[in-house]
């Protein structure tokens, strides 16, 4: 019983590191010349799948930037932004 509590509040931890470096990249505290996040680097980061974040794009949870017009356009991401929307998760 005390490994699988143990194991379950590492998991947690690990989460919350993830998500406090994360914020602190998005403020520009770990790496001030990155501004942006591609949709891989984001679901990597935050654990979430594509089609999560693009629900989320949908329905206006979380600010993008879409370049060009064609289906097969980069959307990036502000690291502000996106450290802000799941920091408040």
């Amino acid at each position: 019983m005390i490994t699988e509590l143990e194991t379950k509040f590492n998991k947690k931890l690990d989460g919350f590191g993830d998500r406090f470096i994360g914020m602190l990249q998005g403020f520009s505290i770990l790496d001030p010349d990155k501004q942006t996040m591609t949709t891989k680097e984001v679901c990597e980061q935050y654990g979430v799948s594509e089609r999560k974040l693009c629900d989320m794009r949908k329905n206006g949870e979380i600010p993008f930037t879409k370049t060009g017009k064609g289906k097969n356009s980069k959307i990036i991401y502000r690291i502000a932004d996106v450290a802000e929307v799941f920091s408040s998760r």
